[in-house]
């Protein structure tokens, strides 16, 4: 089930035309009031104003050496030693004559790519939710609305009660961990003990563009969304695994690997850990609050 480039074979999304209603909304109500509203948000709200500022500081170094421009970002020696992790191995459904803690590529990809902009939350439920042991026809087809960490933690879990499970006994616990309420070392700790627990998965709500930086050219970056999108929308998409870095003077900085639910980003790719932490670390500038990765553990009741 791997691609010549060391990816999963995760099934492309059909295409689904966007409503009527949202092209209005999208192409014209927004272009004309998001200036006017942001406009005046940087002129009376000093919270705001300085939120934005770091943002902007933050996406736009990112622009100027961006992880997808690096080596290690979908390099096909780091993804085949991924693929044989047991935290990245959870995500591939064994055939039935394969052994339980065979790292074999056969089976069937538990991962999903988001169907619609703004579905990236509730995908990343369906992907966790799946690793987990819950049959993919129990789960809701996805939607959009899954935009915050508590509000996904909510539904995640009213998710897995609802669903039938092949394990009477269990239920999940989620616990969300901000970016600005822990140290780097405390949120790389925190990251190896989900990844090392065989019952924990995690899922990641990060400023996307803090990695890739101002990615769109041409004609695009003159939509007033362009800077809404960039500066202020946060992603989720499941992580799945570790990778140490040779180079000793690193050993505190792994190679983190996220599947992207997006599948613009052609599935996993490899960040730094610090830049990963800087990402999660973001403020979405509607909670005022930090993005969060969030531990989604199985447990016996």
């Amino acid at each position: 089930m791997m691609d010549n480039k060391g990816q999963l074979a995760v099934a492309l999304p059909s295409h689904q035309p966007m409503p009527l209603l949202t092209k209005l909304l999208f192409y014209g109500v927004l272009p004309i009031a998001l200036p006017v509203v942001v406009s005046y948000k940087m002129l009376t709200d000093k919270s705001y104003r300085l939120t934005t500022t770091s943002l902007f500081s933050l996406v736009n170094g990112a622009t100027k050496k961006p992880c997808t421009d690096e080596w290690y970002f979908q390099d096909v020696g780091l993804l085949q030693k991924l693929w044989s992790l047991p935290s990245a191995a959870a995500y591939i459904q064994k055939s039935a004559d394969t052994a339980p803690d065979s790292s074999s590529d056969d089976g069937t990809p538990l991962l999903e790519y988001q169907v619609r902009e703004g579905y990236c939350g509730s995908a990343t439920q369906r992907c966790i939710l799946k690793s987990l042991g819950y049959p993919s026809n129990s789960i809701p087809d996805q939607k959009g609305g899954e935009s915050k960490p508590d509000l996904w933690c909510e539904h995640v879990k009213q998710i897995a009660n609802e669903s039938s499970h092949d394990a009477d006994g269990m239920e999940i616990e989620t616990t969300i961990v901000r970016g600005s309420d822990v140290t780097y070392e405390e949120f790389l700790s925190t990251l190896r003990q989900g990844l090392d627990n065989p019952n924990c998965r995690i899922c990641c709500n990060y400023l996307r563009s803090a990695l890739t930086g101002f990615e769109l050219t041409g004609l695009w970056k003159l939509h007033p969304l362009f800077f809404v999108i960039k500066l202020y929308g946060g992603h989720f998409s499941p992580i799945l695994g570790m990778i140490e870095q040779d180079d000793k003077e690193e050993k505190d900085n792994p190679f983190i690997a996220i599947f992207d639910t997006n599948h613009k980003y052609k599935g996993a790719y490899f960040v730094p850990c610090r830049r990963l932490y800087d990402a999660v670390s973001s403020i979405d500038v509607g909670s005022k609050k930090s993005r969060a990765i969030i531990l989604v553990e199985k447990k016996s009741v």
